[in-house]
């Protein structure tokens, strides 16, 4: 103190300046906690926004792919009414590619329904070879129409009648276990018949190539697979009015003559199928009448493989909803009057 009794001035004058100092600091924390914790509360609220947004929008999906579901089971409902109705109308009798379920395009292609669309097809499996009951020589014309080196026909040939067979006993060219057990992995022979016809990739032989086709190029055409000419589920029986001409030909070994008149007399002379000139066969007679002379053992054991009416057939239906697609396949069996039952269904991809 000075004489006067009163502190220093400059004591005085240090203890106003740490006051308002000290505030200054207690601001710049209490700040800085605020910015936190708006930071915290922005990163919670951004947050919430975003899970609620995955939730709208998955919400949004399912509801979309619940409704695709409803509209493919829908069109399965199209294409059994249209088998249904060929099968009680006056060409019951007969299956062949004039009828509605083949010409139908305003129910089948892009047909809107609700808030989506459905495109169905529906494949004859009785145009198909038999894949169960094909013989060895069956199998080399076949394989030979596919452009399959003969040597190789000859193997997978052999294989596919040892695969089915109920032995262990291998044919000149086939394969029994022994030849699978020393694969990678191993596996042994089915000795049964096939369940699908995916299963010959199993079979000695057989290439992904030889299953599904080789797609068309700048100098070849397309070659197609034995996925699209053979069947595992069929009547055994091949219809000829549906028929394609490498399954006429690899079944029944006709020549290039009779190959062709069967496939200009089908359709009628304007070529195309549901027109009014269209000819199927309404009975085997007509066949072999068209065939020429056969002889009773010949139409005999024809009448084992051919038939002029269908009974499965399978209908692949894919439905879009928004831009949500989902795809069904069913095979349904068609019996007289209209009767129908499903053989198999499976969900499959949206192509």
């Amino acid at each position: 103190m000075n004489p006067t009794g009163h502190a220093n001035d400059r004591d005085c004058s240090a203890f106003r300046l740490s006051v308002p100092c000290a505030c200054r600091a207690e601001r710049g924390v209490a700040l800085v906690v605020v910015l936190w914790v708006v930071l915290v509360l922005s990163l919670l609220i951004g947050g919430f926004a975003f899970t609620m947004h995955v939730e709208t929008q998955l919400q949004s999906y399912h509801r979309k792919a619940l409704k695709a579901d409803a509209l493919a089971r829908s069109g399965y409902e199209l294409a059994r009414l249209a088998l249904m109705q060929d099968a009680q109308g006056p060409d019951a009798e007969i299956t062949a590619p004039n009828q509605a379920w083949v010409t139908n395009r305003n129910w089948f292609v892009d047909h809107e329904l609700g808030e989506g669309k459905i495109s169905v097809t529906i494949t004859d499996e009785e145009s198909k070879l038999p894949l169960n009951r094909l013989t060895p020589g069956q199998w080399r014309r076949l394989l030979d129409l596919l452009g399959v080196d003969p040597a190789d026909a000859d193997v997978i040939a052999d294989s596919v009648a040892d695969w089915i067979d109920d032995n262990d006993l291998h044919m000149l060219n086939g394969a029994e276990d022994e030849y699978y057990a020393s694969l990678v992995p191993p596996y042994r022979a089915k000795n049964a018949p096939l369940d699908r016809v995916e299963e010959l990739l199993l079979v000695r032989g057989v290439t992904p190539e030889l299953m599904y086709g080789v797609p068309a190029d700048d100098e070849h055409e397309a070659i197609p697979g034995l996925a699209e000419l053979l069947t595992t589920t069929t009547s055994g029986r091949i219809n000829i009015n549906t028929a394609s001409a490498i399954v006429l030909k690899a079944a029944l070994g006709l020549d290039d003559l009779q190959l062709e008149s069967i496939l200009t007399r089908r359709p009628g002379p304007d070529g195309e199928w549901g027109t009014d000139d269209d000819q199927p066969f309404r009975n085997l007679n007509e066949f072999y009448a068209l065939l020429g002379n056969l002889t009773e053992e010949v139409r005999n054991q024809l009448s084992e493989w051919l038939a002029v009416r269908s009974t499965h057939f399978t209908v692949r239906v894919t439905a879009e909803v928004a831009g949500v697609r989902r795809a069904v396949q069913a095979i349904v069996f068609v019996g007289d009057g209209g009767h129908t039952q499903v053989v198999c269904w499976r969900e499959v991809p949206a192509s």
